[in-house]
């Protein structure tokens, strides 16, 4: 009891002096209102009020909207409304506002409380509705925000579980409803909700500020960043809008611009165009979405007022769209090995999340400036005409949005783009490539620096193996990763090579600091066309080893080889492929016939398979060049949600062409080859020539392999010593690609280790002079018919050209 008596009383003591504290750094940086500025606040709050809600400020203006937009607002915003209302609690004595959401210790119980309330507020001020300006609607109202003040959120409470609903969620929510309900609610109940909303989120840069941070999951104070920046970003600006406090408004506009300073370590954008999140984990679909839809509102509600940012640093953030996620978007959806533990929640997609994207951009774009507005907008309405499931543009449910999503989509002059060719994202183990029939493979990797995957909050419970070398293999049909995590067989995703022993929900994790894996050879070289890529990978338990290289053609064929594969975990499959099959009219043929029983051959050899007419026109292509065994089946799979770490329990069917390699027991120095050729015809699959691919060495020093058609060379040196290869000496780690023409020689080359701290040296047999290159940071010198290359690839895996010219 003196103890717990100790702890209230150095809590309240620490309250009383950030409270003190605090409140001088307001009397001396709160400045003068004039009536400038009012408006400039009215107009935001006006903004951001028809932003939520749909509805604009002026009569004349929501006589000016279509009559069937308009009904579609307001029938919505009636609806959220009598959900909310269907668990609302009236009762004086009541313990939750809401009864499905009980818990008032519960950060997320707390928050959804505000959710509710907010759905309930945007009808209220929604014209048609049954809630409209109705006396007793806003007696709830303002009654609920009461309650949850005294009883849930005010000055001095414990964070309790998860940090980010009482520093972000929940002033998000409170910020929006007071947006709304700005006339209705009195001044002196707004300024005493934001002031607890202030308490737990003080500060636009930082998060764990409050006192109260110590009891979550985020106790100590830190620099905000990526999409978490944003958040704390808006909730500032908007505060200070709903406060008439200029301090808070500019601190939120001054931090928010910070998301677009390019990061070489940990969270955010990455010149490539890669993006991360919490330290470690590839994250361009869901926490950049967070950045983007928080970015682009400051830049919205401040254009035009006093407060309007012009900061260079934001055309980073448009670079880093134009340049990495053209790659990323398929199909109209954004492929899954970008968004994290995002793909285990409920009913959740590739192309829900390309949406939730694209929504979020919606303002950003609109803001941008040229080139990059006409650029953007012409990959919105790409990504919006590939997707062949549904109307993108029907399912977004911001009005504002919705209605610059429709102007892009039919202004003629906006054309789509295509994209073809290679993309490496050094920085986050990832590759792509995309070929002129529409076909797209992408790789998934983990290294020293990148997560194999990530589980939180309960969420992707069977993620084990998305890192491990897993390959996205996409023809034309959208729908291709539709109800796809639920029911896939964990141990058997495409490209990875992996024990059959059974795995705990949630084991292996190598996120946490200390915990990432040993190897960082993960990477590769790319010119745009072609790519060739590596990784040394090392399973969870560290059972597992093997050396895989992707050879990525300039015509769009993906060749798979692996050397080194050595296991004492039990019996190790590789799998080729693990598609849905969801047109009964879907065949596999081998070697151009139909099989309809499972099939197992010993030692395949420039075997064809093709999985034909699962979606029209859609034809995936493999061709086997060497394995110890090939296995081809069907197989019907049933899953939930709840499984993988959702709440929905309603069983889902499928069934699914799989093919996998079986390595038997705890393989020793184990190796395979095969080719991926997504959208090559039957005919071209059956008579694809492999000997094209000259496999000139596969072991643990380095895999070396020739395009004969392209002439191009790839060479992946494992080892961090001298080796020489192919005329090419590099005296540490390295990943080539070489071309050689009549008078010239060119190089791609990267580091993908990412360790070195000095200049990457390599040597080059022959007479060359240098004519070009990607860096400036770079020397040659010749002597004895070699010509020594002293290059900067201290670049986050990045690749620099070389060209070279005989002489």
């Amino acid at each position: 009891m003196k103890k717990t008596l100790l702890i209230f009383i150095m809590l309240s003591l620490t309250i009383t002096s950030f409270s003190e504290k605090k409140e001088n750094v307001k009397s001396q940086n709160k400045l003068e209102i004039n009536q400038s500025e009012k408006r400039d606040y009215q107009i935001m709050r006006e903004k951001w009020a028809e932003y939520l809600t749909g509805v604009p400020s002026k009569k004349a203006d929501i006589l000016e909207m279509d009559k069937n937009i308009f009904a579609e607002i307001c029938a919505a915003n009636e609806k959220g409304a009598d959900s909310a209302y269907t668990n609302f609690v009236k009762e004086s004595n009541r313990t939750s506002v809401f009864k499905h959401f009980p818990n008032m210790g519960d950060g997320v119980h707390v928050m959804n409380n505000y959710r509710e309330i907010l759905k309930i507020a945007k009808a209220y001020v929604t014209p048609n509705t049954k809630y409209y300006k109705n006396p007793e609607v806003k007696k709830d109202i303002i009654d609920s925000l009461d309650w949850l003040y005294d009883n849930a959120y005010h000055e001095g409470l414990p964070e309790n579980g998860n940090w980010w609903q009482w520093e972000l969620g929940i002033p998000k929510a409170l910020n929006d409803i007071l947006v709304i309900m700005y006339d209705e609610v009195p001044s002196d109940k707004r300024i005493k909700y934001l002031k607890a909303s202030q308490y737990f989120q003080p500060y636009a840069q930082y998060s764990g500020s409050s006192p109260s941070a110590t009891y979550s999951t985020g106790p100590d104070k830190r620099v905000s960043t990526g999409g978490n920046r944003t958040d704390t970003s808006i909730i500032s600006f908007l505060r200070g809008v709903l406060m008439e406090d200029k301090v808070q408004v500019v601190d939120g506009a001054k931090a928010v611009v910070e998301v677009g300073e390019y990061t070489t370590e940990k969270d955010g954008f990455y010149k490539d165009g890669s993006f991360i999140q919490h330290g470690n984990v590839a994250y361009n679909g869901t926490y950049a979405a967070v950045l983007f839809d928080g970015l682009g509102a400051v830049l919205w509600l401040a254009d035009g007022t006093q407060f309007e940012i012009k900061d260079e640093r934001v055309n980073n953030v448009y670079s880093s769209i134009l340049n990495g996620y053209k790659y990323l978007f398929i199909n109209g959806g954004i492929n899954d090995s970008v968004s994290g533990r995002a793909i285990s929640r409920d009913n959740s997609n590739d192309l829900a999340r390309a949406k939730d994207i694209l929504t979020s951009m919606g303002l950003f774009v609109d803001g941008a400036g040229e080139p990059y507005k006409s650029e953007m907008k012409a990959l919105v309405k790409t990504v919006i005409k590939n997707n062949n499931s549904y109307n993108f543009v029907e399912k977004i449910n911001v009005p504002k949005v919705r209605r610059i999503m429709e102007e892009i989509v039919n202004d003629d002059s906006i054309k789509t783009i295509e994209v073809e060719g290679t993309k490496v994202y050094g920085a986050m183990d990832r590759a792509v490539s995309v070929n002129d029939k529409q076909g797209k493979v992408v790789v998934s990797m983990h290294s020293s620096r990148i997560a194999n995957y990530e589980t939180m909050n309960g969420e992707n419970r069977k993620g084990w193996y998305l890192g491990d070398g897993m390959t996205y293999i996409y023809g034309i049909d959208s729908e291709t990763f539709t109800e796809y995590w639920p029911t896939v067989d964990s141990y058997h995703l495409p490209g990875v090579t992996n024990s059959m022993k059974e795995r705990f929900y949630r084991s292996g994790e190598r996120r946490p600091l200390g915990l990432l894996p040993s190897k960082a050879w993960v990477g590769g070289s790319g010119n745009g066309q072609e790519a060739f890529v590596g990784m040394d990978m090392i399973s969870w338990n560290k059972a597992t080893v093997v050396k895989k290289s992707y050879f990525m053609t300039d015509d769009g064929a993906v060749l798979v080889l692996a050397s080194n594969l050595n296991s004492f975990d039990g019996e190790v499959h590789t799998t080729i492929d693990n598609r849905i099959i969801s047109n009964k009219n879907a065949q596999i043929l081998l070697n151009g016939k139909e099989i309809t029983e499972d099939t197992m051959i010993d030692n395949p050899k420039n075997i064809s398979i093709n999985f034909k007419g699962n979606y029209k026109g859609e034809n995936i292509g493999y061709k086997i060049i060497s394995a110890p065994q090939l296995t081809i089946k069907k197989v019907d799979r049933e899953g939930t949600w709840k499984e993988i770490g959702g709440k929905l329990t309603d069983t889902i069917k499928k069934t699914y062409f799989t093919a996998y390699i079986n390595h038997g027991e705890n393989p020793r120095k184990d190796e395979f080859a095969y080719v991926l050729l997504p959208m090559f015809s039957k005919d071209k699959v059956n008579n694809y020539d492999t000997s094209r691919f000259e496999i000139i060495k596969l072991d643990d020093e380095a895999h070396i392999v020739k395009d004969k058609k392209s002439g191009t060379l790839g060479i992946n040196f494992w080892k961090d010593i001298p080796t020489k290869e192919q005329g090419i000496k590099t005296y540490a780690a390295l990943s080539v690609l070489a071309k050689e023409s009549e008078d010239f020689v060119d190089l791609w080359v990267s580091e993908p280790t990412q360790l070195s701290k000095y200049n990457s040296i390599f040597e080059i047999d022959g007479n060359y002079e240098l004519v070009e290159s990607s860096t400036k940071d770079i020397k040659t010198s010749s002597k004895e018919n070699k010509l020594r290359v002293e290059i900067n690839l201290k670049n986050n895996g990045s690749t620099e050209h070389i060209r070279l010219k005989k002489i």
